[in-house]
């Protein structure tokens, strides 16, 4: 009968044993989750202060590609506008060419005969210019508009 007694007290020892192990590990666990909370909850604070932030870039992003769209579709009529100059000047170019024998006009006669397309191609210089100027002073006057102010 000693020896029954002497079983249930090294099991009951052995109990002990690892009730308080299983209790330290559930200490530290419970520590670990403790600090745990506290950076979960200064991550959040910091997502709460850069989130706007953030948002304000984004936003501010978002107008730049706007307005360098704005401004890339600006300039397609100068560049159509320039082609159409090109490909008139080639034309004119391939009709002198056709029309007029090089070797036998002095100086004085093919200046005088390329006077009037020298005078359309300043004058064509003169109206891009001009629109040109027109678009930037219009674009000016939209943005004194929308933000109520010189630029």
């Amino acid at each position: 009968m000693g020896l029954v007694y002497i079983s249930i007290l090294l099991i009951a020892t052995a109990f002990l044993i690892v009730t308080v192990y299983i209790c330290y590990v559930m200490k530290r666990v419970r520590n670990h989750m403790g600090t745990l909370s506290s950076t979960l909850n200064e991550v959040e604070k910091h997502l709460q202060t850069v989130t706007p932030r953030l948002a304000t870039t984004l936003e501010e992003a978002g107008r730049f590609v706007d307005d360098a769209t704005e401004k890339a579709k600006a300039t397609d009529s100068v560049f159509d506008s320039v082609e159409l100059l090109g490909e008139s000047l080639q034309t004119t170019n391939t009709a002198l060419q056709n029309s007029i024998s090089l070797s036998n006009l002095t100086d004085e006669e093919l200046d005088r005969q390329m006077e009037p397309f020298i005078e359309s191609i300043r004058w064509s210089e003169v109206a891009v210019k001009l629109y040109g100027k027109w678009k930037n002073d219009d674009s000016k006057q939209n943005e004194f508009v929308a933000t109520g102010r010189e630029g």
